[in-house]
């Protein structure tokens, strides 16, 4: 058996990560590695690596709402009701792009010195589609109808975030095992293997402004928004406990 040999940079670092096994402490993950199992000359060795990486966001989110203003709340509503009810059909007719009502509000604005009060009524719908030009022509369509956009943002969607975590994973687990077979080289430990995983992962959505502009199009009486995607960087911390042994 060959002699180990540490400087003292290394030997400090190693002592930092080894844990010395005299009881159990929980971790956030399935299936502990039972601490009271291990043999003569095995140690176990806390690890954890992140890998993050920024992404073209893909999906287009368009919030866009009618609203009417009078005195007579039953007309304000059935004008909202209407206004609604033709732009779900424009929707309807539409491919690719998800959407929904929400927010449905009547509310008195009330009036000034005992004036009779005005009312307010509104609904909105959220859109979203990976088809960036369809839903800007419909986006134009609907503020056409009456409608007016809310706000403008791009995001990741979820089957791109689980593709870009995946790949982060594997890089992590990787470069895990690259630290376990390391330690236990340096050690003169014979194998290292990774008996306890756990994973946190999040993104930091980045966000570009949409923004409306007055670039023409085959509409004349409305000008097609135009939205430009940011990036959002999606960051994956894994953590595991390596078991080295003879």
């Amino acid at each position: 058996m060959k002699n180990l040999c540490l400087n003292r940079y290394s030997h400090n670092y190693l002592l930092s990560l080894l844990v010395v096994m005299t009881c159990s402490s929980p971790l956030l993950a399935q299936n502990q590695f039972n601490l009271n199992e291990l043999q003569a000359g095995q140690l176990v060795l806390n690890l954890s690596a992140t890998e993050q990486l920024s992404v073209d966001q893909d999906t287009l989110n368009v919030y866009i709402q009618y609203s009417a203003q009078g005195r007579n709340t039953s007309a304000l509503q059935n004008e909202v009701n209407e206004a609604m009810r033709e732009a779900l059909e424009i929707l309807d007719a539409t491919n690719n792009i998800e959407y929904f009502t929400q927010q449905y509000h009547v509310y008195n604005m009330q009036g000034r010195n005992n004036q009779t009060p005005t009312w307010r009524a509104q609904q909105s719908i959220q859109m979203s589609s990976i088809n960036t030009e369809a839903l800007l022509v419909v986006t134009a369509r609907l503020q056409q109808q009456g409608l007016t956009v809310n706000s403008m943002n791009y995001s990741l969607s979820s089957e791109k975030y689980e593709e870009v975590s995946d790949s982060l994973m594997n890089a992590a687990l990787q470069k895990l095992q690259a630290r376990a077979n390391e330690a236990a080289s340096t050690l003169n430990k014979s194998n290292a293997a990774l008996v306890e995983v756990s994973l946190n992962g999040g993104n930091n959505q980045l966000f570009r402004g949409a923004r409306a502009s007055i670039a023409m199009d085959s509409m004349e009486s409305m000008a097609i928004p135009v939205a430009e995607p940011g990036t959002t960087q999606v960051s994956l911390t894994v953590s595991a406990r390596a078991l080295l042994s003879p």
